[in-house]
């Protein structure tokens, strides 16, 4: 794969800014040696977590009921001019920051402002939805509303659902953005003003901030983004410095410290406890916690209620969240039980498919087996391993004659071709990231039957086993919709679709979804029917179109 140095931050410089010279440094305060034990296991992993992946940088902090607070600052904040990651660094946390709109919320509940059964159309008449009459602010705040993941609030022709509301658990950032408005009109003040007052600076978060601007800039870690945001990417990869990007929206414009978060992190230990502390009532605090909405899109088992995932993990239940940004990702775990959590930031972007969910996972089994007297956990991998890689070995070959051979080693693949050993990882389920100029921009996905590989697709290009002969048809208007889409919005990247068989599939740089025709000339993004994301393909020239609509955002045809 070659790379201009010019451009960006070199593979090279990418891996030393996550080497040894920038270890973890700790500070810690209660507790005694197994606390400390513990917090030495999670700097050591965190340490290797981000040498592994690449990233820049890590802040993280840990705490018990029992007053411990451990943090630990790995790596540089600021690459180019080797800069550690320090105590004051603001990190973005992402759609953590859905916690706090809840709570907010909440803090106007409390104050009898406004009910969680509060109707978008009687509190925002302006924003009207089809299919979306009964929509209330709990449905916005547990995911159940039935709205598009990603849609502006102000998409032409006005917003939709796809399911009635309350019947479906789907992701939706949309959702929170319209709870802010709600927020902002209930308190008659700006969103990042509302939770500032209501939730930061009454938990003692008096370094965070509730919008992320230019002119705080110089209080942030730099950011970073994959070099090549348009292919799946290898492990650690070049990396780039993320531009800056002002946000104010709800769904996730909340920066915090590692200490700020500490303090966050005891706030709900407590509200587990049914405490609300300086934020609501404890009355409102059980009501707060009471009765999760399945969200099976989560995880499975998991539950969501008010911007807090509600998880099981190895027989133990978790208050959990993660966040990903333009150039930060982030997650949190609370073991109430056991009286500890978890929180951890990196600067690195959304689009590496990276959150440090492992790392906070693994920093409460830590301090939990520390406490308790029981053996320390062994953490996940923080290499990428293939399950079971036999089941992809073998020779595929496509139509046009080309061939190559999946080598399965002990827990990884490797392919052979044209002479070459060619090194690939996995990024997700049967998909695959491969280190040869051929198959880089799209990787490599395979589609499996009963653990059985039926087929490989290099985007469009379809690959056989030996055993098989029957490469699938596809229709040319199938074909014609094929293409690059892309567009400036720091928050996208490019979008490739591909025509399979009678199957039409969108891929950005680490997802593959199935794009299913409505009869309305739309594509619903993914089989489920309850999905409310659309795809619209128009502006046709040469019998191509030009732009894809994303749930109303316009991408461009690009480079084909």
């Amino acid at each position: 794969m070659h790379v201009n140095r010019r451009a960006f931050v070199g593979g090279a410089t990418a891996i030393a800014a996550a080497s040894g010279a920038a270890r973890a440094a700790t500070r810690k305060s209660g507790g005694g040696r197994a606390e400390a034990k513990a917090l030495s296991a999670i700097a050591s992993y965190m340490d290797q977590h981000r040498a592994d992946w690449g990233i820049p940088g890590m802040t993280l902090c840990v705490v018990s009921r029992s007053g411990f607070e451990g943090y630990a600052m790995s790596g540089l904040a600021h690459v180019e001019k080797n800069v550690r990651v320090g105590p004051d660094h603001l990190f973005q946390i992402g759609s953590i920051t859905k916690m706090m709109t809840g709570l907010t919320a909440w803090s106007l509940i409390d104050e009898g402002k406004l009910s969680p059964d509060a109707r978008l159309r009687d509190v925002m008449p302006e924003i009207a939805v089809r299919g979306g009459e009964d929509i209330t602010l709990r449905h916005l705040l547990d995911h159940t509303a039935g709205l598009p993941r990603g849609a502006s609030p102000y998409v032409d022709g006005g917003l939709w659902v796809g399911t009635r509301p309350g019947a479906h658990w789907a992701y939706s950032n949309l959702g929170y953005r319209l709870a802010g408005k709600i927020i902002e009109r209930t308190d008659r003040r700006l969103y990042p003003d509302s939770v500032e007052a209501r939730v930061l600076r009454p938990l003692g978060m008096m370094q965070s901030l509730g919008a992320m601007r230019a002119q705080d800039r110089d209080r942030y870690a730099q950011g970073y983004e994959p070099a090549l945001l348009d292919r799946p990417a290898m492990r650690p990869a070049p990396m780039a410095p993320a531009p800056w990007v002002d946000f104010d929206a709800s769904s996730g414009c909340v920066a915090s410290t590692a200490s700020d978060m500490a303090l966050f992190l005891r706030f709900l230990l407590d509200l587990a406890d049914g405490k609300g502390g300086s934020v609501f009532s404890d009355e409102n605090a059980a009501r707060f916690m009471a009765d999760p909405a399945p969200a099976p899109g989560w995880s499975e088992g998991a539950r969501y209620g008010y911007g807090v995932a509600h998880i099981e993990q190895d027989g133990r239940a978790y208050l959990h969240h993660t966040g990903g940004m333009v150039s930060f990702s982030s997650s949190l775990h609370v073991d109430a039980a056991a009286g500890v959590a978890a929180f951890a930031s990196g600067n690195v972007h959304y689009a590496r498919n990276y959150r440090p969910r492992d790392v906070t996972m693994f920093a409460c089994q830590a301090l939990h087996a520390g406490q308790s007297g029981a053996p320390a956990p062994a953490p996940k991998p923080t290499k990428p391993v293939v399950e079971n890689p036999q089941r992809f070995a073998g020779v595929f070959t496509a139509q046009s004659g080309d061939s190559f051979e999946i080598v399965a080693g002990d827990n990884s693949v490797a392919m052979r071709r044209e002479g070459r050993d060619i090194k690939m990882q996995p990024v997700g389920a049967g998909h695959f990231a491969c280190d040869d100029e051929a198959f880089a921009l799209t990787g490599l996905q395979f589609e499996l039957e009963d653990d059985t590989v039926m087929r490989a697709w290099a985007g469009g290009v379809e690959y056989l086993p030996a055993s098989k002969t029957d490469y699938l048809a596809t229709a040319p208007a199938l074909k014609a919709l094929e293409g690059r889409y892309g567009n400036d919005s720091r928050w996208s990247t490019p979008i490739r679709v591909f025509a399979r068989g009678d199957r039409l599939v969108m891929k950005n740089a680490n997802y593959v979804t199935v794009l299913a025709p409505m009869e309305n000339g739309d594509w619903r993004l993914g089989e489920a029917q309850e999905g409310a994301d659309r795809a619209r393909f128009d502006s046709v020239v040469d019998g191509k179109p030009q732009r894809l609509l994303m749930s109303g955002t316009p991408f461009f045809r690009r480079f084909s």
